[in-house]
């Protein structure tokens, strides 16, 4: 019964409805698996356009404005992995895809508290749950912006002692005054492709008939730890008055990705027994949302276009027991 249920929740959301009105069937939308030893991008894809010409979730009218939506489908163990949907509708990438997506929080090996258990090949993992800061993902709805340096004042929050990744274009100041300020982490931006980080806001208002509807939204400013975090803080509320205001007090969210595709970085020796180039769902997220890098070109892909053609774009996050993996996987 409680699947049936979710289907329907699925069904009758208005992200699930398409622009002719016709509702995608949820269930055309949940891949029989989710391959995480290697990226599944091309896979999931092809079962997905096997299935289905079109998501339905551009263009649509919601409380006066168009609106165009990406699907985050995750499960309730967030020890596995979800997956992201969102379709292009012009160009040499048009067409729906579907990519492997996690949405954890915190992670340890060890327990801690109030965190939830996971199992990823046999092995416990803990995690933050919602509630708590850098926990889990909030189901419910979100802004998507390209983290661009043409509308961004960008600031490193640090350096990994290994790598430094983050385009030079990106930090270099042109004198412009930006309409948004983000800080960045360089493991963001991997070595061999050309992708953005994504800033993924709350959307406050656009909860209603979604997971994210009654979830407590509220302001928790944390005390910066050092000058510089106090500067970005400052920069931060500059730009945003409301910025620190979110889902059980949480903000600064992102779509992001990590090195941990990265030929070199696989190659070394020192990462060697690392299970993050392994195993997908070994990487951390800190509560963000975390793609692979060629999955996360096509979903910036997806964002300009919709913003050149006027319309909000937004992702909305939902949590189904359908994607929790059997015991012990």
């Amino acid at each position: 019964m409680g699947k049936k249920i979710l289907f329907l929740a699925l069904l009758l959301s208005p992200a699930a409805l398409p622009a002719g009105g016709r509702p995608v069937k949820a269930e055309k939308l949940l891949p029989a698996a989710i391959p995480t030893d290697r990226p599944a991008q091309a896979g999931l894809t092809a079962g997905l356009r096997a299935k289905v010409r079109t998501l339905g979730l551009n263009g649509l009218k919601i409380k006066g404005e168009k609106v165009s939506r990406a699907l985050l489908l995750l499960p309730r163990d967030r020890a596995q992995a979800g997956v992201i949907n969102f379709e292009i509708e012009a160009g040499t990438r048009a067409g729906v895809y579907q990519c492997e997506a996690l949405g954890r929080g915190l992670t340890s090996l060890e327990p801690h508290e109030g965190w939830k258990s996971g199992l990823i090949a046999g092995v416990t993992i803990y995690y933050a749950p919602q509630d708590q800061g850098d926990g889990a993902t909030v189901p419910g709805v979100y802004d998507l912006r390209n983290i661009s340096p043409e509308t961004y004042e960008l600031a490193l929050i640090a350096k990994p002692d290994d790598e430094d990744m983050v385009p030079a274009a990106v930090l270099a100041p042109d004198g412009k005054p930006k309409k948004y300020f983000s800080g960045i982490w360089g493991n963001w931006y991997p070595r061999a492709a050309a992708v953005m980080p994504v800033d993924l806001v709350w959307a406050e208002g656009w909860q209603a008939g979604t997971q994210g509807a009654g979830v407590p939204f509220f302001e928790r400013r944390g005390k910066p730890s050092s000058p510089a975090s106090a500067a970005r803080q400052a920069a931060q509320l500059a730009h945003n008055p409301r910025y620190y205001f979110g889902p059980y007090g949480r903000s600064g969210f992102a779509v992001h990705t990590d090195h941990w595709d990265d030929a070199a970085k696989l190659a070394d020796p020192k990462y060697a027994a690392r299970p993050e180039g392994k195993d997908f769902r070994y990487r951390d997220t800190s509560g963000c949302v975390k793609l692979r890098p060629a999955c996360l070109a096509l979903l910036n892909e997806f964002i300009s276009e919709q913003a050149a053609l006027g319309r909000r774009a937004q992702l909305e996050a939902r949590e189904t027991p359908l994607l929790d993996a059997p015991a012990g996987k």
